[in-house]
C-alpha cells in the first residue's frame, strides 16, 4: 500500500498505542501551522524512535528541480514542535520506554501518500512501486506524473504513457533532479534527505 495517510487510525505497536500518540500531539501540530504527514514507531540499532514527520499546512509545490518538493518545514519549526511533542508525551506518559524523538519534512524524495498527492505532484518525476506488473511489464516505474483521476495514476515512463491503478501503488515517491545549468557543488547523492531534528526523549 501507499505510505499511510496520518489522518487515519493507527495501530498498537511495541506497547506504544499510536493512535493515542497521535491525539495527545495534534494540538501541539496545529498551534505550529503543520500537518502529520507519517507517524512511525520503530526499532533501530539505538533503541526504539517515534518519527514524526510534518509538513506546513499551507506549503505551496515549487516547480520541479528546485531544492525541495514544496516550500514549508524549516529546520527551527521541526526543533520547536520537537520540543513541544516532547513535553506533551512526557505528561500523557503514552510511551513507556526510553525513546529518539525524531521530526523531520518529507525531504527531496518526499512519499506520495494518495490519489490527492498525485494531483497536487503533477508534473514531477516519481518513482513508483507497483505490487503487480503494469502493462509494459513493469514493477517499478520511473518519469514524470502525467494525470491522477478515478482511482487511476498515469506516469510517462520510457516515454511510453502508462497508467496503472492507485490500488496497484506499493510504494510512490518524488524524485528529485538537477536541472541543466544548476549550479556545480557536491555529488547529487549529498542533498539531504530533509530537515530533520533528533532527540532523546524521556526514561521510564
Amino acid at each position: 500500500m501507499l505510505a499511510k495517510d496520518a489522518s487515519k487510525p493507527g495501530t498498537v505497536k511495541g506497547g506504544v498505542d499510536l493512535e493515542k500518540v497521535r491525539t495527545a500531539i495534534a494540538p501541539v501540530l496545529q498551534a505550529h501551522g503543520v500537518a502529520l504527514l507519517e507517524l512511525e514507531w520503530i526499532t533501530e540499532r539505538a533503541g526504539w524512535t517515534l518519527r514524526i514527520t510534518i509538513e506546513r499546512l499551507d506549503a505551496k509545490p515549487v516547480p520541479p528541480g528546485t531544492v525541495d518538493p514544496v516550500d514549508g518545514v524549516t529546520l527551527e519549526d521541526c526543533a520547536e514542535v520537537s520540543r513541544d511533542c516532547s513535553s506533551v508525551l512526557d505528561v500523557e506518559d503514552l510511551i513507556p520506554t526510553q525513546y529518539n524523538l525524531e521530526v523531520s519534512s518529507p525531504g527531496l524524495d518526499r512519499k506520495l501518500y494518495g490519489p490527492a498527492d498525485f494531483v497536487r505532484f503533477r508534473g514531477y518525476t516519481a518513482k513508483v512501486k507497483l505490487a503487480r506488473p503494469a502493462p509494459d511489464g513493469q514493477r517499478v516505474l520511473r518519469g514524470p506524473i502525467e494525470e491522477a483521476s478515478d482511482g487511476m495514476v498515469a506516469i510517462v515512463a520510457d516515454g511510453k504513457h502508462i497508467a496503472v491503478p492507485v490500488a496497484d501503488i506499493v510504494e510512490a515517491r518524488l524524485v528529485f533532479e538537477l536541472q541543466t545549468g544548476t549550479k556545480k557543488g557536491g555529488p547529487k547523492g549529498s542533498q539531504k534527505p530533509g530537515k530533520q531534528l533528533r532527540e532523546r526523549g524521556g526514561q521510564r
